[in-house]
């Protein structure tokens, strides 16, 4: 039988900045939770990925300058190659969509 998964209770649970909690797996692609608090370090990847705020505010830094801000229900997509870090500084509750190989770099 399939296994739901309630968001509201796994973002509970989510304490730790930037650490990605896995909800759910379509093909090679990973649906998982995260809390960005401060700033990540800038990379990039091999693949897109695509992030969903669902609380708070944050932003996209890349390393040309450009900064896209993303509020709640807003989605950027990261496409690969883009040297780029995520930061919030009042913390943000972020669904990113990634490949399942990046999550071993």
């Amino acid at each position: 039988m399939p296994e739901k998964v309630n968001i509201a209770k796994v973002a509970a649970g989510l304490a730790e900045p930037f650490k990605h909690l896995v909800v759910g797996q379509v093909d090679d692609y990973c649906a998982s939770l995260v809390r960005i608090v401060g700033t990540y370090l800038f990379h990039q990847h091999p693949k897109d990925e695509m992030y969903l705020v669902l609380e708070g505010e944050m932003a996209i830094d890349y390393a040309d300058g450009v900064s896209v801000t993303l509020e709640p229900m807003e989605s950027l997509v990261v496409l690969a190659g883009e040297k780029h870090r995520s930061r919030s500084e009042q913390g943000a509750l972020v669904l990113m969509f990634k490949a399942r190989d990046l999550f071993a770099e």
